[in-house]
């Protein structure tokens, strides 16, 4: 009988613990989704194989005859699906698995995420360079699988001849050349080797590197433009984007939709899923920023603006504005929220009056 490769997508979490806190209490954690935690997926895969990812040892032969029988092998993994980090359960069945038989391989795999193999996982501490992650497989709100076939053909029925008009695309995205920076030799301008995005072109240069660490090799379009930088253990990767003479470095992660600007700098153990940077602005220290889950509105940080904590949804950060360690700044409405070192102002919409308010406190 026929086997059916499919792979079982499903969202991915994690808590993240900076390095230099000892201990995992809630005021130290940053909660990481998909796009945030494409930098950590070699870190996931090797804890996942030392843990075991294969899933069918478990299945009940007494109590779940039909499936013991019909799959053939489910192995755990994490991929990148739809621009995210994303759980994936490989799934080998025989063509004989009936929808009914289907939706409880599906519940199988539910239970496992919660409360088998997943339960034990979340609880392995995973290090990283810049910290140590709790990830979890199973989610308790709006968890479901995306479903996909895998698609398989013998060798003998690959065409012989080649349309070279579509050539193979090279697996990296980018080289580094031998263009060194003028104030820091170290770092090296890359070279596109295929198209990246809608806008460069292969054989494009690119910013500035150290190494390969700095910038994702993947199939995503994050890319360093003109003189901008990513040093240190920084890394950007996803649909992240650094302009101008913007420079992520230390152990920041620029990840996700976020754009950067000018002489906008990421250091230290920043994270940058979403939002804007420009000008002048920092984000510095365990800084968080990210757009709101309701508005799917991200923060601008712009002029002298320093943020030092957590920012998401529709606010600005200007002139000297700052958001300092251990606050947490979320609107989660479109109204606009504008942070100085002098005022917070609220620009109603819908017809409504700005509101301003002083802030002597900050």
């Amino acid at each position: 009988m026929e086997n059916l490769t499919f792979k079982l997508y499903s969202p991915l979490t994690a808590e993240f613990l900076p390095a230099g806190n000892d201990f995992w209490q809630e005021g130290e954690l940053v909660e990481l989704r998909g796009q945030e935690l494409s930098a950590y997926a070699a870190a996931i895969s090797e804890q996942i194989e030392r843990e075991g990812d294969h899933l069918e040892q478990y299945l009940d032969g007494e109590n779940e005859p039909y499936l013991a029988a019909h799959v053939k092998s489910i192995r755990i993994s994490v991929e990148e699906h739809g621009g995210k980090l994303c759980g994936c359960a490989i799934v080998v069945v025989d063509a004989d698995l009936t929808e009914r038989s289907w939706n409880d391989l599906q519940e199988y795999l539910s239970g496992q995420y919660s409360d088998g193999w997943g339960e034990g996982f979340e609880q392995r501490d995973i290090a990283v360079e810049n910290g140590c992650l709790n990830v979890h497989f199973w989610q308790p709100e709006q968890f479901a699988f995306t479903v996909e076939q895998v698609q398989t053909a013998p060798q003998a029925e690959l065409p012989a001849v080649v349309n070279n008009s579509h050539p193979a695309q090279p697996d990296k995205k980018y080289e580094i050349t031998g263009i060194a920076h003028p104030g820091h030799p170290e770092l090296h301008r890359i070279r596109a080797l295929r198209q990246v995005g809608n806008d460069i072109a292969c054989g494009t240069l690119g910013g500035f590197v150290q190494s390969e660490a700095n910038l994702s090799q993947g199939q995503d379009d994050a890319w360093l433009y003109e003189d901008s930088i990513s040093r240190d253990e920084a890394n950007v990767c996803g649909s992240a984007k650094l302009h101008d003479c913007a420079m992520a470095q230390d152990l920041a992660l620029v990840s996700g939709n976020a754009v950067m600007f000018d002489h906008a700098i990421a250091c230290d153990n920043a994270i940058l899923a979403a939002g804007v940077l420009r000008c002048d602005a920092i984000a510095c220290g365990n800084a968080r920023i990210r757009e709101n889950t309701v508005t799917h509105i991200s923060p601008v940080v712009t002029g002298q603006g320093i943020v030092m904590g957590d920012l998401s949804g529709s606010v600005v950060v200007f002139e000297n504005g700052f958001v300092l360690p251990g606050q947490a700044i979320d609107n989660p409405i479109r109204d606009l929220i504008g942070i100085s070192d002098r005022t917070i102002a609220i620009a109603w919409t819908r017809g409504r009056q700005n509101r301003f308010r002083s802030t002597p406190e900050r």
